[in-house]
């Protein structure tokens, strides 16, 4: 089937059979059987994202939540101050905008575009119906929420209680297969990401980084490939 393009400001709806298999691969979706995900294709808005632009920002109406299909996004917060807060990194076949599925209200973080996304759509409305049809989907999302949970408080005991060096060198090992004598990590974001996800500025982290490995803790041997050397 020809795919028929509908263009909006900032974003493109395909549609296409082709298309509406974007949730074969997702694995919030992985435990549906063939004949229970063709019931929920129809449910699907399939939009398309540049790099740069915003899937959704604070103060809009929260109400859908968004599955990405291909690309990388980042979620993200700003301080009255300006600061910026990276609150996590979202892949292939991850969700975001599941803050506000059982409330009516608005987004609270932004949500950018790393580079072109594919993004599967789905209202809430429509996926709350589906969590009622399917409990195994809300398993599979509660799981993926409380690692989130647990990763958050991590991230604000980092920022409040340790040194940017330990913040790196936690999160670094955080990372590591506990099984390798010494393991090589890699990076899933770029250092300027990260800094803001570890609560600090470009600068220090670039200092830290070097520290560590003038210590002979670390070794990076190739952009974000890290090998930790002393590995507890």
């Amino acid at each position: 089937m020809k795919k028929k393009y509908l263009k909006s400001d900032h974003q493109t709806f395909i549609c296409g059979k082709t298309e509406h298999h974007c949730i074969d691969a997702i694995p919030l979706f992985q435990s549906l059987t063939a004949e229970q995900k063709e019931k929920i294709h129809p449910l699907i808005q399939h939009k398309h994202f540049l790099r740069g632009e915003t899937l959704y920002r604070p103060g809009q109406i929260a109400d859908s939540l968004y599955v990405l299909k291909s690309g990388t996004t980042r979620i993200y917060r700003l301080a009255d101050t300006g600061k910026e807060q990276l609150i996590r990194i979202v892949t292939p076949g991850e969700f975001t905008g599941e803050l506000a599925l059982f409330k009516e209200g608005i987004y609270e973080a932004f949500s950018e575009a790393l580079s072109d996304c594919f993004v599967c759509a789905i209202k809430h409305s429509d996926f709350r119906e589906l969590l009622l049809q399917y409990p195994s989907i809300s398993v599979e999302m509660l799981a993926t929420i409380a690692k989130r949970l647990a990763t958050s408080e991590q991230q604000t005991a980092w920022a409040t209680t340790e040194t940017v060096k330990d913040r790196l060198l936690h999160f670094l090992i955080s990372l590591a297969d506990p099984k390798e004598i010494e393991p090589i990590v890699e990076l899933k974001m770029a250092k300027k990401n990260l800094a803001s996800y570890l609560g600090t500025t470009s600068e220090s982290l670039s200092r830290e980084f070097a520290r560590l490995e003038k210590e002979k803790i670390i070794k990076e041997i190739s952009y974000g490939k890290i090998k930790l050397l002393d590995f507890p």
